[in-house]
């Protein structure tokens, strides 16, 4: 738990050039996909009013494209059409205290559609396009894009910009030995590969004025080998600083190492912080820390100990838009936590809006209301998982009478066996909020009962709210019954438990059957995964997914894919291969991780005369944003 003593340091006032922050705490610019067009929607306007409200000092909105021959689902800045969206944001925000800027970027071969430029022709990766060599004459002309949207963006009303040349967009390429192989004035020695970041610098500060901070994102390492990394960013640092750059945020990794960029659960806290200490040695501008930092002790010792001036939080602040005023009221324990699952990183990278898996409220903001129920009822919610909490957590402020009914002995549904997962143990943080937080609202909680007509008559509730997840299928798979079988969850729990001397196949190598893999090859002799379709870990986000399937190889799992089981017998498993030919798989246990199929459906059907609400996994299997929205809104509407 935080307190107000050790947080005190976050909220002290910073002078950022001629600015005057009111706090240390700033909003990082993230991409919500809630522009349309390239234009500032309302929705967009709502986003940032509500982080806005929550007490952060500083917003840098996201990064809004400085060319117009760039093609993406960010907010564009390459024309005067964009500026009057852009001044309406700012205006927004105006009344909140709060200091607001633009982040200017250029995709260069990180692009969804459109040209793929880069300084030399390097593919991003086998699936990608070659980029296209850009020619001293269209540098040139990118250099002036930046000028130009930074005089847009003042005149929008921004109080300062900031350059993405982080992650493997434009101007970090030209950073990177892997990416820049010039041999002319722009490649080859550091101080070459520094003249983009350089030039865009001096073109941004001459087309607004000297006194304009300007902040540059920079890498404080690639996090590749043969990539820009910590001997060379501080240098390159002191020369931003040399030509007028007002601050230096560090960040580090590029699209092959995301699990830096934007790390999942797995990443320890803090883990960019020594890239900040760093680079704040060899400058003397304010240094910027960013990278999992929304714990408030530890955000507050960045600044005490002296690795950074200021604090970078992103994801933590789409959980929690409150995160600076509680933890400046000394309430960091009633903070909605962060679970670094990635979703909100996962929807906009396939561009869909922003949401979050803690937050219904995410890209929702515009029309979010909770309002007082007209006439309070009697609300039985059966299942406690994502969306039965939180469907009782909304009902019960609006006004209704709340019980939650879980057949288990504590709440929380399928999270506790999630959370089991070392990968994954961060959603009980979740849990564990969702908990007290249905204990102060005085919902009315029953453990280990299972729910039947009955038990629903002799509560005789006004509406009864079925969220009792799905159940493991089952398909008619001979041996499936086998002594030797059984469900994935029971042996991740410990419910049945594994030698060090046993051999464990996995049936089905989506999220459940990977996640199993991961616990059970710290304890089992052998473990191997059985999927039927190309590749396993459908189902789990991409950054996470990457690094978890390469954890399970290097660690012996053994992966079959195109593996249709078609037999299980007492010591194997026999599987057919994509070409017909049949293959044994010796094993002691089996672990069946093949899905899950409704069971709220049927339960309803035994409800007559009564209001009945399926939601979550109970109507149609589906993710935990999926869950938690469908939780809200039948909360909202009930």
């Amino acid at each position: 738990m935080a307190s107000a003593a050790k947080t005190q340091s976050l909220f002290e006032p910073f002078a950022l050039g001629r600015l005057t922050l009111k706090n240390r705490v700033i909003m990082a610019p993230m991409g919500t996909c809630l522009d349309r067009g390239g234009f500032i929607t309302d929705e967009a306007i709502a986003y940032y009013k509500r982080r806005a409200q929550g007490g952060v000092g500083t917003i840098t909105v996201e990064g809004c494209l400085v060319s117009p021959d760039t093609v993406g689902p960010e907010p564009k800045i390459h024309g005067p059409q964009y500026v009057a969206g852009l001044a309406r944001l700012v205006e927004a925000l105006r009344p909140y205290d709060v200091t607001v800027g633009v982040q200017l970027m250029h995709p260069g071969r990180q692009v969804v559609a459109g040209p793929s430029v880069a300084p030399s022709p390097v593919p991003l990766n086998s699936a990608a396009p070659t980029p296209h060599e850009l020619t001293p004459a269209e540098i040139a002309t990118i250099v002036a894009d930046y000028g130009r949207a930074a005089a847009l963006a003042r005149e929008a009303g921004f109080d300062f910009v900031e350059v993405h040349g982080a992650h493997g967009y434009l101007p970090s390429d030209f950073l990177s030995p892997l990416v820049n192989r010039r041999e002319d004035e722009y490649g080859g020695t550091l101080a070459n590969r520094a003249r983009f970041s350089l030039e865009i610098a001096i073109a941004i500060l001459e087309a607004t004025s000297d006194d304009y901070p300007l902040i540059w994102r920079i890498n404080g390492d690639d996090c590749v080998a043969g990539g820009f990394g910590p001997d060379e960013a501080p240098e390159v640092a002191h020369w931003l600083e040399e030509v007028g750059v007002a601050a230096i945020s560090v960040s580090g990794g590029i699209w092959h190492t995301l699990h830096v960029t934007l790390a999942p659960m797995f990443v320890p806290r803090g883990h960019m912080i020594a890239l900040a200490a760093r680079v704040k040695q060899a400058v003397d501008v304010p240094v910027i820390a960013v990278g999992r930092l929304d714990d408030p002790v530890l955000a507050a010792k960045v600044i005490a100990d002296g690795h950074a001036d200021l604090i970078l939080l992103g994801r933590a602040l789409i959980a929690e838009p409150d995160w600076p005023r509680k933890v400046e009221a000394d309430a960091a324990e009633s903070l909605r936590p962060c679970i670094a699952c990635n979703a909100c990183v996962d929807l906009v990278g396939r561009g869909e809006p922003a949401r979050c898996s803690v937050n219904p409220e995410v890209g929702r903001d515009l029309t979010w209301e909770v309002v007082p129920a007209e006439r309070p009822r009697r609300v039985m919610i059966v299942g406690s998982g994502p969306a039965g909490m939180e469907t009782a957590r909304i009902a019960r402020i609006r006004g209704h009478e709340v019980s939650i009914w879980e057949r288990g002995t504590r709440l929380g549904g399928k999270l506790e066996v999630a959370g089991l997962a070392p990968s994954k143990r961060e959603v009980l943080r979740f849990r564990d909020f969702q908990v007290q937080t249905l204990h102060e609202l005085e919902v009315d909680v029953h453990l280990g009962v299972d729910v039947t007509p009955e038990t629903v008559a002799s509560e005789g509730p006004d509406v009864v709210v079925l969220a009792i997840g799905a159940e493991p299928l089952v398909p008619p798979i001979p041996g499936i019954s086998g002594a030797n079988v059984f469900d994935a969850q029971a042996l991740l729990t410990g419910e049945v438990p594994v030698r060090s001397d046993q051999r464990v196949a996995i049936v089905g190598g989506s999220a459940t059957g990977c996640e199993a893999a991961e616990l059970l090859v710290e304890i089992a002799a052998e473990v191997a995964i059985l999927e039927m379709r190309p590749a396993i870990g459908q189902g789990i986000e991409p950054i996470t997914r990457r690094h978890l399937i390469r954890h399970l190889k290097d660690r012996g799992v053994r992966v079959l894919t195109r593996a249709k089981v078609i037999m299980i017998e007492p010591e194997c498993v026999l599987y057919e291969t994509a070409d017909g030919s049949i293959v044994e798989v010796a094993v002691d246990l089996v672990a069946l991780a093949l899905g899950w199929r409704p069971r709220g459906n049927e339960l309803a059907e035994q409800l007559d005369g009564i209001e009945v609400v399926v939601l979550g996994d109970a109507s149609k299997p589906a993710d935990f944003v999926h869950a938690i929205n469908a939780g809200a809104d039948a909360g909202l509407t009930i």
